[in-house]
């Protein structure tokens, strides 16, 4: 299991990710472990933390990297982990109209 706040970022247009994590009270150090997949160690106020700012629950906050399980196991039903590169803001704002980007400012 692998901690994946990309997906969830991206869905929630938070293109300052360092910056949103450090305002939510999550340390420097921790968030930039967190977000380049190194982060070894989570505790409960840092996933409550996420969750609360993120609107989410655990489940959108953690993937699954290759492991082998059975057909049947819980974890079966958590994403599969895509190391994907989050889109830079200036090339997917470049794709959008301006007024689909005044709309996405008024939310």
């Amino acid at each position: 299991m692998v901690l994946d706040l990309k997906p969830i970022l991206a869905q929630r247009n938070i293109a300052y990710s360092t910056t949103f994590l450090t305002k939510i009270g999550i340390p420097i150090n921790a968030a930039v472990k967190m977000l380049k997949g190194n982060s070894i160690g989570l505790n409960f106020n840092q996933i409550t933390k996420l969750c609360v700012n993120l609107n989410c629950t655990p489940n959108d906050l953690f993937a699954l990297r290759s492991m082998t399980l059975s057909n049947e196991h819980a974890l079966n039903k958590l994403r599969v982990f895509k190391e994907e590169a989050i889109p830079n803001i200036t090339e997917w704002l470049a794709n959008k109209s301006i007024e689909e980007i005044e709309n996405l400012m008024k939310l």
